[in-house]
């Protein structure tokens, strides 16, 4: 991912080019294939180049028209040839910044929606005044903003708004919200700070914002077929078609293969492409991960299956050497501004770095997406809900039963199951049926913090189906948390997903839920179209592996640490958390209960993180001591 950033000024103010390129050396880690900054009054963008295509190659500066516009653009577009076509005579030479620069100038604010790959965008009207912060439908650039005093700042990564104000204010209610695994939208852990939504742009006037979706994840109509062969035929052309996108020549690419079908099947598509239209694809190697002490993890047999299936071996790094840490993370040279680090974040990070070859590699394809879009989330809620929505009682019936076969249940419970899903999905959008730890601080979580971008229109609510409701929810839910979202600590990758391409999203989202998932087996679709191109072993898996034993035994190897670390916990100072409630759970955990392991060790990683944050501060700007300069919400 390149880096984009820059400076829109209140009105007859001028913008500092030593600021913009003083502030884009917190970056540079980020873009170390050059830095170009463009300069035009009370606006100033800066571009830092991170080429991971040959393609990529002609993005190096901020696109500039004629009228004054201005565009910087971190990303790719897939339909760059058609839009080349509508717009400059079909000439291939023009960067997709350019492109879609040229798509403003005919289309207006419309033309966001005709933008279709992973990207990421700042641009400048000229004539209006107004600044546009977008971001592709799903979210897999990040793009970071803050407006104060009629000031708009943005950019690609945290670090760059702490150049000019290194004391960072700690947003209470993000850190509550993300303890409690709730949705935090378009904050971050910084007050003032916010990240541009997905599918959706901002048009910030005069400090003024209005928000507007350019994607929407709710169709209102369904796409029928009449055979299963018209939509594999469908699925198997779009899923191709979304691998090949990200896989062309450039930068090497390295492909996480989990042993999962969603990873493997994207690993053998690769393959499969590379053999029937060669040169057309870029190196692909392969990391996979194991430990041979979890008992419910055995991925060991399956990725190997499909190493031996495309003839290649790939990484593979051993788990189980993982050490639990109870310490902060100090890194001497630049702050980590992101939650969830601490000292064994920095220890992974050496050991994957390695493993793979340190520079090695640039890119990694991910399988994220797959388990939601594909039916490997085995409910049968949004059928059943279908048929009660429509009124069909007789076919609720059949399908209710035949479920409760599959799943060994009772009718009846199923049945008002459905009908409480159902009414939840049109009468409580929000956040509903979440268990909340006790020892967290409630407060902050009485305030209501959910989009408006989140929430159906009331012509979707109207007219679309609760499995589209349902998708809906999941879509949102799944693009809040991909990883690209917090940097590694060490080496810079450009994360790609496949499954997040928007043709195949919007596909997948428009079929009939009974294509994807039918009671006693998952994944319909996707087994019948893959097959021989993805080994038979990987699509007749009967579960998805899980890690059940490392989480508990991290949490009991280092009792002692924790019992110490939370005896002065600034989560409690801040009262953020309530500290003998949260030992009390603890202990209660480490001694079998196993209710709340995945909250507690959130906890204890945002308590390391504070820790780890206030020990950066300190040892980059040693004036943080001084009373005067003590960072809000962040004890020293």
């Amino acid at each position: 991912m390149s880096v984009i950033f820059g400076v829109c000024a209140p009105r007859a103010a001028i913008v500092d080019e030593q600021l913009l390129r003083r502030c884009g050396q917190a970056t540079a880690r980020y873009g170390m294939d050059g830095t170009s900054v463009h300069m035009q009054g009370r606006i100033g963008m800066g571009f830092q180049a991170f080429h991971t295509s040959d393609r990529s190659k002609l993005e190096w500066k901020p696109a500039v028209d004629e009228l004054g516009n201005i565009l910087a653009m971190d990303g790719r577009l897939d339909n760059h040839e058609d839009l080349a076509e509508s717009l400059c005579d079909g000439d291939r030479t023009v960067p997709d910044s350019g492109l879609s620069l040229k798509a403003f100038e005919k289309w207006g604010e419309n033309c966001f929606s005709r933008l279709v790959g992973d990207w990421a965008l700042a641009l400048w009207s000229a004539r209006d005044g107004i600044l546009y912060l977008a971001r592709d439908h799903a979210g897999s650039r990040p793009l970071y903003y803050r407006v104060q005093a009629g000031e708009t700042r943005w950019s690609s990564y945290l670090e760059w708004f702490f150049v000019e104000h290194p004391f960072p204010d700690i947003d209470p209610e993000y850190v509550v919200r993300f303890l409690a695994r709730r949705q935090t939208l378009d904050s971050t852990s910084y007050k003032g700070i916010r990240v541009v939504p997905p599918a959706h742009y901002l048009a910030i006037q005069d400090g003024r914002i209005t928000i507007r979706p350019h994607w929407r994840p709710i169709p209102i109509s369904e796409l029928v077929y009449t055979s299963n062969g018209e939509y594999d035929e469908h699925f198997l052309h779009l899923f191709r078609q979304a691998v090949l996108r990200r896989i062309e020549p450039g930068a090497p690419i390295l492909a996480e293969l989990s042993g999962g079908m969603d990873s493997s099947s994207i690993v053998c598509m690769a393959g499969e492409i590379a053999r029937t239209v060669p040169g057309r694809v870029g190196t692909i190697d392969t990391v996979s991960y194991y430990d041979d002490s979890e008992p419910d993890w055995d991925e060991r047999k399956y990725f190997e299956a499909v190493e031996r299936h495309r003839g290649r071996s790939g990484f593979h790094i051993d788990c189980s050497a993982k050490l639990a840490s109870c310490r902060p993370l100090i890194l001497a040279d630049r702050l980590y501004p992101y939650p969830g680090v601490d000292l064994a974040t920095l220890d992974d990070a050496i050991r994957f770095e390695q493993n793979v070859g340190e520079g090695r590699y640039r890119v990694i394809l991910s399988g994220i997406g797959g388990d939601e879009l594909l039916g490997g989330v085995p409910t049968p809620m949004p059928e059943l809900a279908n048929h009660l929505r429509s009124g069909r009682m007789v076919r609720l019936v059949r399908a209710t039963g035949k479920w409760c076969i599959a799943r060994r249940q009772a009718l009846f419970p199923l049945l008002f199951c459905t009908v409480r899903f159902t009414s939840r999905l049109y009468c409580s959008w929000g956040e509903i049926g979440q268990a909340t730890p006790s020892w967290l601080n409630h407060e902050f979580l009485r305030k209501r913090i959910d989009g408006v971008w989140t929430k159906p229109s009331i012509r979707e609510a109207l007219h679309a189906l609760p499995s589209a409701l349902a998708g809906g929810r999941a879509w949102w839910s799944l693009v809040e948390d991909l990883p690209h979202s917090w940097p590694r600590l060490l080496g810079h990758y450009e994360y790609r997903y496949p499954y997040l391409d928007r043709d195949l999203v919007d596909f997948l989202l428009r079929i009939p839920r009974e294509q994807l998932i039918q009671p006693g087996r998952r994944r319909l679709l996707m087994r019948r179209a893959l097959k021989g191109i993805v080994p038979e072993m990987l699509l007749e898996r009967k579960r998805k592996a899980f890690i059940s034993r490392g989480p508990l035994a991290n949490l009991r190897s280092t009792q002692r640490e924790i019992d110490g670390l939370f005896s002065d916990s600034l989560l409690a100072e801040e009262n953020l958390i309530d500290r003998d409630i949260f030992l009390e759970e603890f202990h209660q955990e480490v001694d079998g209960r196993q209710q709340w392991t995945g909250h507690l060790t959130r906890t204890i990683g945002m308590e390391l993180w504070l820790r780890s944050l206030r020990a950066q501060l300190a040892s980059l700007h040693p004036e943080i001591g001084g009373k005067e300069s003590k960072p809000r919400n962040l004890p020293t």
